[in-house]
């Protein structure tokens, strides 16, 4: 397989997962209500993040620290989906945000409101990199519901405490 039809394999596949994420979460919102989706995606995403970071250290190994963090947050599939932004990158701190939020711009254009992701994204984050290195803290910047500037639909902090 050549370079460049693997990286388009992995593209697809990581297309594949939020296509699946974003259907079923859709089903659940139009059978029960979107508290009721929230309320399933809020009990599977600390166990996903968790798992997200686990096998990916089985491929690239042990990381720690915010290096470590954004190592293996560049593999995930919301990144690849969606190509976050780097805003701040030290050995003590990253904040990365969404610029484009192919999900949420898709909601808006079903008429529906934005998906409040905030309390579902802090969790997988916390799981995402406590498995990485536990003394790593998670904070939100701002996510839906939460308001935010039209050039930014989420904006993630992760750090270690001093």
């Amino acid at each position: 397989m050549k370079t460049h039809e693997l990286e388009a394999l992995v593209k697809t596949y990581a297309w594949f997962w939020g296509n699946l994420h974003q259907r079923w979460r859709a089903a659940i919102e139009e059978m029960y209500g979107l508290d009721a989706a929230v309320s399933v995606e809020l009990r599977m995403m600390e166990s996903i993040g968790r798992r997200h970071a686990s096998e990916l250290k089985k491929i690239f190994g042990e990381v720690k620290g915010v290096s470590g963090f954004m190592k293996l947050f560049g593999f995930l599939p919301e990144n690849l989906l969606e190509n976050f932004e780097v805003v701040k990158l030290d050995e003590n701190e990253a904040i990365f945000r969404n610029s484009s939020c192919s999900a949420q711009k898709a909601r808006l254009k079903k008429n529906l409101p934005e998906y409040p992701c905030k309390e579902p994204g802090l969790i997988y984050f916390k799981a995402f990199a406590t498995e990485i290195d536990p003394e790593l803290r998670i904070g939100v910047i701002t996510a839906p519901p939460d308001l935010h500037p039209d050039d930014c639909w989420c904006e993630w902090r992760v750090y270690i405490e001093k």
